[in-house]
């Protein structure tokens, strides 16, 4: 059922991977597939002006990979009133795969479920129980369930539910037995007339005998319906009970499940239950689909298209529970792991988007203008404007051919991009560490790396004394061994880094001057991927 592929980038995006997911998820719509861009973060302020430029909306948050019911193929909901009766209930049922029906009100919201077990529960009752569902039979219920034609329905019909099959009768000898009952009959006018003055309730007449003048206006007199079948007296006499309305044998305490809830989640909570299928209602309490444990254990898992990542740290939760498809990528290669052979683009180049506009030429695709602005954008993020260290000759190219598409002059839309994630003085410490944050394992250390940009110094020590504290009490709070922010000059000179942990002093091996403890500066690195990684990696491997 799930054939929609889900592009994703990083958590905590930058703006290559929500351009690169937004971009790579509309080629793959050109060519046929169904595809659609998701992040895992919030946006940052960069890729909001990026989309906004070229008015695209962003993609839509998703944080687990899981599948939820909504995504896997589950049987139709077969749904049927409360007024409907065991009789019809049974003909339902027989045409069902999954032998559940679901009793739905008149605004066809749940009420109950109807099972070939509790269709069968009139069969051992005793016969006070039989009589007291009977009494809640309509004269139409019962006409219907017995093939028969009403003759007579008075006003206020109510019986006491039992049932008698009437050969022979002697006077008033039954008179207080038959009196407010159901009873059938299939001989003619004497013995119809002697019930009705009897007090019958409900006189069917079975065999296709006929209804005198005489005794339908007695019946209307007396207050008793008369039905009239064709079948005979044995048979009515096999099905009469079948009449009772479903809401009175369904059963009422349903076990439900929503739309939303993750397929395992629903598996496991389910294995403790042991009915044949279970509702699947949405937020508005509707029932969307019937589920059963066959549904649970062989469902089409979501798939995704990793670009700008092959990480499994900063990949979408849960990973593990989905199919990877394929990974476009412009960084080292991590450590996804997959079942088969997959599509797995790695390129050396400064962004992810450069590949993809280059899978696009491949394909004979030409993007339009909003997609091709979505990648220059994101090429000149991830270039630092072609200054980061980086940066490739195919970046350049790429980001000619589609400044060409997207309409923009190439110096003032880059100055637009990099001058939109400098707001520093009106962001918190948390929203600066976090705009474009990634974790690392290197060899048994835990190291978080994050990174931004800034236009003046002074704004960063305007925000410094404040941004030293929070860094200090992420690192305790995630027990990493080293926190760094690398705040990156937007002209590529140098970097400021503020870093906390236990691995701090390691830091005046890697930049080029230390301020204090927690700070220090480098007017060559402002490249996390290239220069700042490699020099930590190899110092780390050495302790």
């Amino acid at each position: 059922m799930n054939k929609t592929i889900f592009v994703t980038g990083h958590k905590n995006p930058d703006s290559d991977s929500i351009c690169s997911a937004l971009a790579y998820a509309n080629l793959k719509q050109l060519l046929g597939e169904s595809a659609i861009a998701v992040r895992l973060g919030a946006l940052n302020d960069e890729s909001k002006y990026i989309l906004k430029r070229f008015d695209v909306e962003g993609p839509f948050l998703l944080k687990d990979a899981r599948s939820q019911l909504r995504d896997i193929a589950m049987d139709e909901p077969t749904l049927i009133p409360m007024s409907m009766t065991m009789a019809k209930a049974w003909q339902k049922l027989y045409t069902v795969k999954n032998k559940s029906l679901f009793v739905v009100d008149e605004h066809a919201k749940l009420q109950g479920i109807i099972s070939t077990s509790n269709l069968s529960s009139t069969r051992g009752m005793k016969d006070e129980q039989l009589n007291s569902l009977m009494a809640k039979a309509s004269i139409a219920q019962i006409a219907d369930t017995i093939q028969g034609k009403i003759i007579i329905e008075p006003e206020g019909y109510e019986s006491n539910g039992s049932i008698y099959i009437v050969t022979l009768i002697n006077g008033s000898h039954y008179a207080d037995e038959f009196k407010g009952s159901i009873v059938i009959l299939s001989d003619g006018d004497e013995k119809q007339r002697q019930l009705i003055e009897c007090g019958v309730k409900c006189l069917i007449i079975t065999c296709k005998e006929q209804v005198s003048a005489e005794n339908r206006m007695l019946a209307l007199k007396k207050g008793c319906a008369i039905i009239q079948t064709d079948l005979d007296t044995m048979k009515v006499a096999r099905v009469i009970t079948e009449a009772i309305p479903v809401k009175y044998v369904m059963t009422r305490n349903v076990v439900t499940c929503l739309d939303t809830e993750y397929v395992n989640d629903v598996s496991q909570r389910l294995s403790h239950t042991r009915y044949r299928s279970y509702p699947v209602i949405n937020q508005f309490g509707n029932i969307v689909g019937a589920i059963s444990r066959y549904h649970l254990s062989n469902y089409e898992r979501r798939k995704f298209i990793l670009v700008d990542h092959s990480a499994k740290n900063q990949t979408i939760n849960n990973i593990d529970e989905a199919v990877i498809e394929e990974i476009i990528d412009h960084h080292h290669i991590g450590d996804i792991q997959t079942t088969y052979p997959i599509y797995y683009r790695n390129m050396r180049c400064g962004c992810t988007s450069s590949i993809i506009a280059q899978i696009y030429q491949e394909n004979g695709i030409t993007p339009a203008r909003e997609y091709a602005g979505l990648m220059l954008g994101a090429i000149i993020s991830d270039t630092m404007y072609f200054k980061s260290k980086t940066t490739t000759d195919f970046d350049k190219k790429m980001a000619q051919w589609l400044a060409d598409l997207a309409q923009v002059d190439l110096n003032e839309f880059a100055l637009g991009v990099l001058s939109a994630s400098i707001s520093l003085k009106k962001s918190t410490p948390e929203n600066i560490l976090n705009r474009d944050l990634k974790t690392y394992e290197i060899g048994k250390y835990k190291v978080a790396i994050g990174q931004t940009n800034f236009k003046h110094m002074e704004d960063i020590q305007s925000i410094l004394p404040s941004f030293k504290e929070y860094i200090e009490k992420e690192q305790g709070q995630k027990n990493y061994d080293l926190v760094i922010m690398m705040f990156s000059n937007i002209m590529a000179e140098g970097s400021m880094f503020v870093y906390s942990g236990p691995l701090k002093n390691i830091m005046k091996d890697l930049i080029e001057t230390e301020i204090d403890e927690m700070s220090g500066y480098d007017s060559e690195i402002i490249s996390r991927k290239q220069q700042l990684v490699p020099k930590l990696s190899n110092l780390l491997k050495m302790m």
